[in-house]
């Protein structure tokens, strides 16, 4: 998870919560969490973004990140995820989204897409009080975004060829791509 400074403690508080809710785990896989912040200056914001990226690159176990880093940190920090295949969901906006949702998208040199956007209105009121009575504070939209984006992750994760047979199951990057893609981008045609 990447996560900016003035909103680090709603996203992580988001991403864990599904994380517990699925037990740490899912299909075949064991899930680990880790959090980077991401600056909210302007100027540094995709220099921090990258350098998270980068650390993800260097886990040979990332499975996918979760972001809400914003528009102009997460395009460069996307693309370098996207060429080596890991799969990424940003709390972002509706212009990242149409990047997001267009296979074409510089974002995605690899040459297919990796990457969702999570949009839309604040927490319904059922996940507040589920939030708030577990956390002990109110959750933001952006703590809504991250709990819906690591739900997608964790979904797709258990899909179809996401494993594979063999007798310790490997992750399959490109399936999971491909499964978090058609079935979570919300893109319209």
């Amino acid at each position: 998870m990447s996560g900016t400074a003035s909103d680090y403690r709603q996203l992580a508080a988001g991403v864990k919560l599904a994380l517990a809710e699925a037990q740490g785990h899912a299909g075949k896989f064991r899930i680990n969490y880790a959090g980077r912040q991401v600056s909210d200056d302007p100027t540094r914001a995709e220099a921090d973004a990258l350098n998270n990226a980068r650390t993800s690159l260097k886990d040979t176990q990332a499975s996918a990140v979760v972001t809400n880093a914003p528009a102009a940190a997460a395009r460069p920090a996307i693309t370098l995820l996207n060429e080596a295949g890991i799969s990424t969901v940003s709390v972002g906006d509706d212009a990242l989204k149409a990047e997001a949702c267009s296979a074409g998208s510089d974002i995605f040199p690899a040459g297919h897409q990796t990457a969702i956007t999570v949009t839309g209105s604040g927490p319904p009121s059922s996940f507040t009080s589920t939030f708030t009575s577990r956390l002990g504070f109110k959750p933001t939209e952006t703590a809504w975004r991250g709990y819906q984006g690591t739900k997608s992750i964790l979904s797709s994760l258990a899909a179809p060829n996401v494993a594979t047979a063999s007798k310790t199951p490997r992750l399959n990057r490109d399936a999971l791509a491909a499964a978090l893609v058609a079935s979570h981008s919300n893109c319209t045609s």
